[in-house]
């Protein structure tokens, strides 16, 4: 029924190494922040949007869009609650005018265990909860403008939007329900020290560490408003597997099976041909996955080939102009190569032992090959390519000869 969720948070490992080259950008949010799906057996269609509820203009672009699609049903990941209160609040144009009324809006968590049930046993787990909740809010240090988990001013948008077509409107709830936090209670492994300890763990390990540092630093510099425009789903990926570092039994719960309820909301419950969907970012991925697994509508992609996918052309004119340069420099400044290699790595001899292959390789600076019997003047090929017929090697060292004496010419 279900797919298999990857949170990928790399864009190709094989060739984008650099985290410079992965890291998101404001070229086009509308696309970071926006997934069409499509339901070919029932003639559906999702726009799935992805909010960190910090950007002003991502909030009119989904305005906009509800707009011009005119879609049967609105979802958006709020509660009741939250929109009475929020319906009131008139003149507001902006995420950060918005932002003033965050502690009135709160007054829609309104959690209950059970209703009207106190004793020992929930009061350990409110204390455990929040002192969870306060170190998460501490790790993760965000800016007071960056509050991805409460719902701002795309959501009142969207919904305003939807009300004024006469679209129908589901909540879908707040990031954290009353059903969660049974969850979160029947969860024996939730405690504050653990998360510490993961914590610690993370640090200890130099891409983690280096990772968290760069968007700590980007989210100070350009503020949340411009952060949140970066975030494609590669970085919320990132943040996900950040909190499954940190809290993975948590993770399961808040954002794996959140996925899913969101997802069979979508698809069972909400009516329509044409769905828009506002949901926090880090449940794009989940809800993507489930949606096309049971639609059918899985992207295949080609498996990487080890074979095809590398430039034997390009591999092979890197060796000869590397061989080439080592050369002429060695020539010209009348000095030995330091290695004869064109990649050197911890595992050749020549980095720990370059004395003995120095004595070995080397032959002095008026062998132009500059390594033992490599001289094609001096029978060096048919010492290294005995297989090589006799015609072959004559051109090879008349090839030399030409290039060689092509260079004296000009130097």
């Amino acid at each position: 029924m279900f797919g298999q969720v990857v949170h990928k948070f790399q864009r190709n490992q094989n060739h984008l190494l650099s985290k410079y080259l992965r890291a998101g950008n404001r070229s086009n949010p509308f696309e970071n922040t926006l997934t069409i799906l499509e339901d070919p057996a029932h003639h559906r269609k999702l726009y799935l949007i992805g909010s960190t509820h910090a950007s002003t203009m991502l909030a009119y672009r989904t305005q906009k869009l509800i707009n011009e699609v005119k879609p049967d049903s609105v979802y958006v990941q709020t509660n009741q609650e939250w929109w009475n209160i929020v319906k009131n609040i008139e003149g507001v144009t902006s995420q950060y005018e918005l932002n003033a009324y965050n502690d009135v809006l709160r007054g829609s968590y309104k959690w209950e265990l059970e209703t009207g049930v106190r004793n020992f046993r929930n009061t350990v787990f409110w204390a455990r909860l929040y002192s969870w909740l306060g170190l998460m809010q501490f790790l993760k240090a965000f800016n007071s403008d960056f509050h991805p988990f409460i719902p701002g001013l795309e959501v009142k948008f969207a919904i305003e939007q939807a009300r004024a077509q006469g679209a129908n409107v589901v909540f879908g709830g707040l990031a954290i329900t009353n059903d969660d936090l049974l969850s979160l209670k029947t969860e024996p492994r939730f405690d504050p020290l653990s998360v510490s300890l993961n914590f610690f763990k993370l640090l200890s390990q130099v891409r983690w560490r280096r990772e968290r540092q760069d968007l700590a630093f980007q989210l100070a510099v350009l503020g949340g408003e411009q952060f949140s425009e970066s975030v494609d789903k590669y970085r919320a990926s990132w943040f996900v597997k950040l909190f499954e570092k940190l809290s993975p039994h948590q993770k399961k719960i808040l954002v794996d099976r959140k996925d899913i309820e969101i997802f069979e909301t979508l698809y069972k419950h909400t009516p329509g041909k044409t769905i828009v969907a506002v949901v926090n970012q880090w449940h794009t991925m989940g809800i993507e996955a489930h949606w096309r697994h049971t639609t059918k509508t899985q992207i295949n992609t080609e498996p990487i080939n080890p074979i095809g996918d590398l430039d034997l052309e390009a591999l092979n004119e890197d060796l000869v102009v590397n061989d080439f340069l080592r050369q002429f420099t060695s020539r010209i400044t009348k000095s030995e190569p330091a290695s004869t290699r064109a990649y050197i790595t911890q595992y050749y001899k020549d980095v720990f032992e370059y004395e003995r292959f120095r004595h070995v390789e080397f032959d002095g600076y008026s062998d132009p090959h500059q390594f033992h019997g490599g001289s094609p003047f001096e029978g060096g090929y048919q010492h290294h390519h005995p297989q090589l017929p006799a015609d072959v090697r004559k051109q090879i060292e008349e090839n030399w000869k030409k290039q060689y004496a092509h260079h004296h010419e000009h130097h």
